[in-house]
């Protein structure tokens, strides 16, 4: 029996999650009685919406290329292609009503009869060179289908595209692993077009483990979209105050507030580095390749994936990008003035922009990644009734690069947390410390249920970020059953932030004990650490003058510095240099404050703070470390066998005078 090879798309589902895969979802074609190869086209979306039949063919414009190869699972060479290119750049489109009268649509998608695409190496002209029927091949060990759309935008194949056009190059099986293909053109036409994983279909792929896709299966080609989408947003939870007038800076950052930029209601990140891929992407070329093909790496979480690398053009690219105004929570608690105050809860964080694309903007992919720097003056005003307001000037935070690697199709949200540990000014005047004493931020970057990344990173000098896989910003706490924490921590000073690489010295993870109905805060931590009562013992035991105990959990954590490798959302690690990161194993129901030294060299003068605890003995932790004084202003150590009744005493507390970047990491019970 005669066997034959369709080319056929079958109807076309777009399924979206919030920053899954453009392309995925249920295929209803058939897979042809005769042996055909039938093409079904799956969309997984960045929005909840699926798309199918007629409306996922207009997302794709009603069109997609497509690129065919057979083989025996060796590389493709030149010599090779010349007999084993089976699609060479073909057209496949949409019509609808057209399923099933012909052999080679199933769906109302056809490349029979259509013309020849002038990328391709066949095409001479548009009326009478027109695209054939294949078949398959048994004497074949595989085929290789690549596969992608231009959508609304215009494919031309030579010179400079203009606006509403795409520069696109032929599908190459030589450089699969590097360079399959290129599209160019500017962000606004780019982000109209989608790109396809691999499909390798198999003589024996039943038998294989896992079953892969086997000859006369239909070939279903996953397309996702070429973009990205990013949103923004803040939350605050600063004791006795509520968050209102939130300003942007619309320059890159100085260093000092008296000398910061034109503010405005705008919310913009910028980026911070100087490498090419220290931008946000307006214009240039796209590569597209897959570098985990073969039958060696079947299993893989990145087996067959599709990748893209990005050059910008001269002019295509800025360092910053902008999301609209903020759109404010209204009243709560006692605020006196107007309605615009922040929501309190990542859950109700205040979003920028518009609602009507939930808060998202298209953005260009960039899977290098790079430093995120976002920079605001706000207004704190007190919820006790009385109105009274401070104002923070030049509050920053750094979100690391590895959460700022967008990759195609995936939606980010970064939610900034603003707390009580700042590192911004309540006065214009540089003569006045930073800090309000207390104020942090986290930054949560957050995609959907298959792909999940969120991190949190504290806005204070220096940053600290954490991340859980898994972990989404709408759960304000962390889970256990997600497994472990990763830590990095990022230096705020210089004119280009950076990664901390001796966390395996300088940081620390402490346990820490719950004041009954009491939440501790960053400020708290930083108390405790520099002015306690105690600090012994194995493990080391801090309690500090605010009641709150520290606990050194390094052992009881599995606290490891030296790690290399961060778990990413997509299956994949990402690679990290050793002592720049660090991970825990949380236990459900515990508090933990991870605490980096940032103490410069030398470390300020050391002093001391007097309690007002009146003792008529000696006590029983008596030593010379640990003297007691005759009262607050005494300068004369009251030596042991000098206690009497009838003298009061006062104990001297330890404040170290250090400086700590500090994140509490709470966890679920």
């Amino acid at each position: 029996m005669k066997k034959y090879l369709y080319l056929a798309a079958a109807i076309t589902v777009m399924a979206g999650c919030t920053s899954d895969n453009l392309v995925d979802g249920p295929n209803t074609a058939q897979t042809g009685e005769s042996g055909a190869i039938v093409f079904g086209s799956t969309f997984q979306g960045m929005t909840r919406a699926n798309y199918v039949g007629a409306d996922a063919a207009e997302k794709l414009n009603k069109h997609f290329t497509v690129g065919g190869f057979k083989g025996d699972g060796t590389a493709y060479t030149s010599t090779s292609l010349q007999t084993g290119t089976v699609f060479d750049n073909y057209n496949v489109k949409w019509t609808v009503n057209t399923a099933a009268t012909t052999e080679s649509n199933t769906s109302d998608w056809e490349y029979v009869g259509e013309s020849f695409l002038p990328i391709s190496n066949l095409y001479v002209d548009e009326a009478t060179n027109l695209q054939t029927i294949k078949y398959w091949d048994y004497t074949a060990t595989q085929y290789d289908f690549v596969a992608y759309s231009t959508g609304d935008a215009t494919e031309i194949v030579s010179g400079t595209p203009s606006a509403g056009q795409v520069l696109i190059s032929k599908i190459n099986a030589e450089k699969l692993t590097t360079e399959a293909y290129t599209l160019k053109g500017a962000a606004d036409d780019l982000q109209k077009c989608y790109i396809a994983d691999l499909v390798t279909a198999y003589k024996t792929g039943a038998s294989m483990t896992p079953a892969q896709p086997k000859f006369k299966d239909e070939v279903k080609l996953t397309f996702r979209s070429l973009a990205s989408k990013v949103r923004m947003a803040i939350y605050e939870t600063v004791p006795g105050y509520s968050v209102k007038d939130v300003k942007f800076y619309t320059a890159e950052a100085s260093t000092q507030p008296i000398t910061e930029p034109t503010t405005a209601t705008t919310a913009t990140l910028f980026t911070t580095g100087t490498e090419d891929k220290d931008n946000f992407y307006t214009s240039g070329t796209y590569t597209v390749y897959f570098p985990t093909i073969g039958s060696d790496n079947v299993g893989k979480s990145d087996y067959n994936k599709a990748h893209v690398s990005f050059v910008a053009d001269a002019s295509g690219k800025v360092s910053k990008k902008t999301f609209a105004g903020l759109n404010y929570a209204g009243v709560e608690y006692k605020e006196k003035t107007g309605t615009q105050f922040l929501g309190r809860t990542s859950a109700l964080a205040s979003f920028a922009g518009s609602a009507t694309n939930n808060y998202y903007q298209i953005a260009m992919p960039n899977e290098e990644g790079t430093v995120l720097q976002l920079r605001i003056d706000y207004t704190l005003e007190s919820i006790d009734g009385s109105g009274e307001e401070i104002k923070v000037h030049g509050a920053t935070a750094y979100v690391p690069a590895i959460y700022a690697a967008w990759k195609p199709n995936y939606a980010y949200t970064y939610i900034f947390k603003i707390s009580d540990n700042t590192n911004g000014w309540t006065s214009t005047l540089d003569t006045d410390p930073a800090g309000l004493y207390p104020i942090t931020f986290d930054a949560v970057v957050a995609e959907t249920e298959d792909y999940t990344q969120s991190t949190i990173t504290n806005v204070a000098s220096p940053s600290i970020t954490t991340y859980q896989k898994s972990h989404v910003y709408t759960d304000s706490e962390y889970d256990a059953n997600k497994g472990e924490i990763y830590v990095q921590v990022m230096s705020n000073e210089g004119a280009t932030p950076a990664l901390k690489n001796d966390l395996d010295t300088k940081g620390k993870l402490y346990l820490v004990t719950d004041r009954t109905g009491k939440t501790i805060t960053e400020a708290e931590v930083m108390d405790a650490l520099n002015i306690n009562v105690s600090s012994t013992g194995t493990p080391l035991v801090v309690t500090g003058r605010n009641g709150w105990v520290l606990t050194d959990a390094t052992t009881t954590a599995s606290v490891d510095a030296t790690i290399t490798a961060v778990p990413g959302p997509d299956g994949n690690d990402i690679d990290v240099d050793t002592k720049t990161a660090a991970k825990f194993t949380p236990v459900a129901g515990k508090t933990y404050a991870y605490v980096y030294d940032a103490t410069p060299t030398p470390a300020p003068d050391a002093s001391y703070y007097y309690s007002a605890e009146k003792s008529t003995s000696g006590p029983s932790d008596w030593t010379t470390a640990n003297t007691w004084y005759k009262d607050p202003n005494g300068a004369e150590a009251v030596a042991e066998e000098d206690w009497a009744a009838d003298k009061v005493f006062y104990k001297k507390y330890t404040n170290h005078n250090k400086v700590y970047g500090v994140k509490v990491i709470k966890v679920k019970a």
